[in-house]
């Protein structure tokens, strides 16, 4: 009898510890850094005259990230406003393409990504712009598709900004 309740304590003892993994040991320090966020800028960048020509625009891919932003009820406001906030932060795009003209195709890497000051553990007072949550894709697709194919590479990687978000901003 004490070696079957031995065991049984044993199997519950470890099935918590799976549980205590699974519910707390998966939050990585990547998705701290998005606790507490209620507002950041937002900028695109890396297009080139060969990407704008093919239809990208910045304008429409800050537009659909900002609209993903809002939905997660976090604000979009200006850079300068960006500045007085706390930690000064800032989700960026970069957006890589590389037209091969042989097959008339695309390669592309898109990078979503936050910024945000950061300060050094041997000196509190050296703050610094630091990349603390970043995800990026990389893609290759037809050139009549590539505004269609790096708009939902976006979209993929603004989803995992937002599982990352709600999983350590949970009551917003």
């Amino acid at each position: 009898m004490k070696a079957i309740r031995f065991w049984f304590t044993a199997a519950v003892v470890c099935m918590a510890g799976v549980w205590a993994v699974k519910a707390f040991g998966q939050v990585s320090e990547k998705q701290w850094s998005l606790a507490e966020i209620k507002a950041v800028s937002v900028f695109v960048r890396g297009l080139t005259e060969e990407t704008k020509k093919a239809g990208l625009r910045a304008e429409r891919i800050k537009a659909d990230v900002q609209g993903r932003l809002e939905k997660l009820g976090i604000r979009v406001v200006s850079e300068d406003e960006a500045a007085g906030l706390a930690g000064s932060p800032v989700v960026y795009v970069n957006i890589s393409g590389f037209k091969r003209e042989q097959v008339a195709d695309y390669v592309y890497h898109v990078e979503a990504g936050l910024l945000q000051q950061v300060s050094l553990v041997r000196d509190t007072q050296i703050r610094i712009m630091s990349i603390t949550w970043r995800k990026g894709r990389l893609g290759y697709c037809p050139s009549r598709t590539l505004v269609k194919s790096v708009r939902e590479t976006i979209a993929y990687l603004m989803d995992g900004f937002s599982e990352d978000y709600r999983q350590v901003n949970p009551k917003l």
